[in-house]
């Protein structure tokens, strides 16, 4: 193997760090550092260009910092390389190549990026795994169909995944507003402290979304074009080409129709009929664009109740930022008529970083009647109910859907976000709460506390 480009992938082994990661710091890093120590393989997947190789970066930085590892211990490869591919082909090759340019002792680190164009990564993966080496193995993707597949099959046991979505709310909140992130546990209190700032952050975010090329931008152009590049390179280019897809311009029509229906229940037929396709090949594209985190179905809850609606499912983009850009539509939030729905869009991408893996998320409408509850977060036997409201509140007012769900499914907890009010009221048996969207969604681990003490 050629070791000019290994060794610019790799500067440690001259005497220098990594390329200063993010500004913005990400609270998945101590996720993954209390992975490091186990044997287990940790998988990092999620979109592209999401963090995943920066995430990748600050681990080494810590290991390096930490003086326990020998620089010549860390191995970073990626599969944009041609030579890596070949290299990681052949375990032998690799295992040679490994001993050939440590230090001979203590344990070997092994980062591989975009995993997922290897031909098998999940038995490659779990062939070095069984070969039971002092060898950590780091390895990210930017497709779960591959990655996630893969792990089922070879990794149960052996691996851990972390999920790394685009910046959360309360990262950018924090690096933004001094004294959001360490302010006390009451959310009411820190709508009254920081409330206008974020609420202007958060008017922000709605439109430009969370990448962290995005964010960092210093320039309303440089966010345009870097949404843009994104949705072309990755939507258009990478997923299409990547999987092949034969009807591109049904694929193209379908992700636009989806990105103007956020919110929305999905009819696969209407969608066939719109793009001149079938309902079968409808149904494949959407489960391509879920598995690549472009988007994702939230199922309606039924609850075995026969007059909940059992089908049509809501279709959330991962990023609020590349759904306008599929659409286009940068105006400000404040004088756009899909708000409502925008609004609910970053609820929704928000609840997905701080989800428990096993929870479920649904929506809740009545067959008869329009009431509905936006999201329904269920964890074993208990679950909460969401409602988003877009509005300014003054009094605790139980909203109609809310009033209705609880009194089919008796929960213990709901919860009204809107744009200023905090508060509670009672909904027969069940504690609604209310809270300021902005205000919760810049403190996740409050947000989280609160979930679960609902849901316990």
């Amino acid at each position: 193997m050629d070791t000019s480009v290994f060794s610019i992938r790799n500067p440690w082994r001259s005497g220098l760090l990594p390329k200063e990661p993010d500004r913005i710091p990400r609270h998945e890093l101590q996720t993954a550092l209390s992975w490091m120590d186990s044997r287990h393989v940790i998988t990092i997947v999620g979109p592209r260009q999401a963090g995943k190789s920066t995430l990748m970066n600050m681990l080494i930085r810590h290991l390096l910092s930490s003086g326990a590892v020998p620089a010549a211990n860390i191995f970073y490869f990626t599969t944009d390389d041609a030579e890596t591919v070949t290299l990681l082909a052949n375990i032998g090759d690799l295992l040679a190549f490994l001993r050939g340019n440590s230090t001979g002792n203590g344990r070997l680190y092994l980062f591989i990026d975009e995993i997922q164009h290897l031909e098998s990564p999940g038995l490659f993966l779990k062939t070095l795994y069984d070969l039971d080496l002092n060898l950590k193995i780091v390895a990210s993707g930017s497709s779960s169909l591959e990655i996630r597949s893969a792990s089922k099959e070879h990794l149960v046991g052996r691996g851990r995944e972390l999920v790394l979505y685009p910046l959360s709310f309360g990262d950018i909140a924090a690096s933004r507003i001094k004294g959001v992130a360490t302010s006390g546990g009451d959310i009411a209190q820190i709508q009254r402290l920081y409330g206008t700032d974020l609420l202007r952050t958060f008017e922000e975010c709605a439109v430009w979304g969370t990448y962290p090329a995005v964010v960092t931008a210093p320039t309303i152009a440089q966010r345009h074009d870097e949404l843009q590049q994104l949705y072309q390179s990755y939507v258009l280019r990478d997923v299409s080409q990547f999987f092949r897809i034969q009807h591109i311009g049904v694929f193209n029509n379908l992700t636009t129709l989806l990105a103007g229906s956020v919110g929305s229940q999905v009819q696969w037929e209407t969608l066939a009929r719109t793009t001149k396709s079938s309902a079968q090949t409808i149904h494949s594209y959407v489960d391509l664009l879920e598995g690549t985190f472009v988007c994702r179905q939230v199922l309606p809850y039924t609850g075995n109740v026969v007059g909940s609606i059992r089908r049509m499912p809501k279709i959330y983009f991962i990023d609020c930022g590349l759904r306008n850009s599929v659409l286009s539509d940068f105006s400000a939030l404040s004088s756009r008529s899909d708000r409502g729905h925008l609004v609910e869009q970053v609820v929704f991408q928000e609840l997905c970083k701080i989800l428990e893996p096993t929870d479920r998320l649904y929506y809740w409408r009545m067959y008869a009647g329009s009431h509905e509850v936006d999201f329904v977060v269920v964890r074993g036997e208990s679950l909460v109910s969401i409602e988003i409201k877009d509005s300014s509140m003054r009094s605790p007012e139980v909203p109609d859907g809310i009033s209705d769900f609880s009194k089919a499914f008796t929960p213990r907890s709901a919860i009204v976000m809107n744009r200023d009010f905090a508060g509670e009221a009672m909904s027969g048996t069940t504690t609604v709460t209310f809270l300021p969207t902005a205000a919760t969604l810049a403190r996740p681990d409050l947000f989280r506390e609160l979930l679960r003490n609902a849901l316990h």
